[in-house]
């Protein structure tokens, strides 16, 4: 299970205090659960002089407290995303396959970044629907054709509900054929919570097929496992998988919900909407 995180604020800023200094900060989360350690890389996307810049690592980031500090430390932005990795594999692949820079988050393609939570059950399937964005796929994370799947919709003129909603429908329709050759699988995909940006807009999308099962948050476990909580202020949106601290007035992002962040007239401005 990934970790998410992303902050949209009015002026550039650290986010050290929910990546590392929060109780339950993103880096807390890597290791709450000793059966369930987040060990299979992370990153830090943020923007610099206006273009997108990763910082990224295949490595176990509960081991790695002093390089994901210095990219903290690094990432002054108004816009910071950020992920710590525990890898899905529904191809079977073997694990040096998966484990890599290049298959670590957040994905960067012109002015976006990407970080996503959850598993694309039939990667292979989805991917050879992309076209010819298909030949940019550069790793074997199900993650990264999710990513491409957004592209090419936006790239085609599509606002980010309609791409949720065609992705959502493509895959339901791809899955009605695909079941028969996984009867391992029982769904399409498990989730598809992520958090995206343009560099200008900061958006956060909440959806999770197992939202029944029962489980809670990693640290303070008074939330469902899947629902992702942001707080809201004049200068500073801030998501993330799970709320960081328990001072702040957290809120959570609904199953089906896609909130949109940006700034207007110097303050933070939100909507939500629903993805069907």
């Amino acid at each position: 299970m990934c970790r998410l995180f992303g902050m949209l604020s009015v002026k550039p800023v650290s986010a050290a205090k929910y990546i590392l200094e929060d109780p339950c900060s993103l880096y807390a989360q890597s290791k709450a659960n000793p059966r369930n350690l987040q060990g299979d890389g992370w990153g830090i996307g943020f923007y610099e002089d206006g273009s997108p810049r990763l910082i990224k690592s295949e490595g176990a980031v509960y081991m790695e407290y002093e390089a994901l500090s210095s990219a903290v430390r690094h990432a002054r932005s108004r816009m910071i995303l950020a992920h710590i990795r525990g890898a899905s594999n529904p191809r079977g692949l073997p694990r040096e396959k998966i484990i890599s820079k290049e298959n670590s988050q957040p994905f960067s393609y012109g002015r976006y970044i990407f970080v996503h939570n959850g598993t694309i059950m039939i990667p292979d399937e989805l991917a050879n629907v992309l076209g010819v964005w298909k030949e940019k796929i550069r790793g074997f994370n199900d993650s990264e054709v999710y990513f491409w799947f957004l592209m090419k919709e936006l790239d085609e003129g599509r606002d980010m509900p309609s791409a949720l909603w065609g992705l959502k429908k493509t895959l339901e329709e791809l899955w009605e054929e695909a079941q028969r050759r996984h009867p391992d699988k029982k769904q399409p995909y498990t989730g598809l919570n992520m958090i995206l940006s343009d560099g200008e807009c900061l958006y956060a999308y909440c959806e999770h097929r197992d939202r029944k099962v029962g489980g809670r948050s990693l640290c303070f476990g008074d939330q469902p496992v899947f629902e992702m909580s942001y707080i809201l202020g004049r200068d500073r949106l801030v998501v993330t998988s799970e709320k960081t601290n328990r001072e702040e007035d957290w809120k959570p992002i609904n199953y089906g919900e896609l909130l949109i962040g940006k700034i207007v007239d110097g303050e933070i401005s939100v909507e939500s909407e629903n993805v069907p």
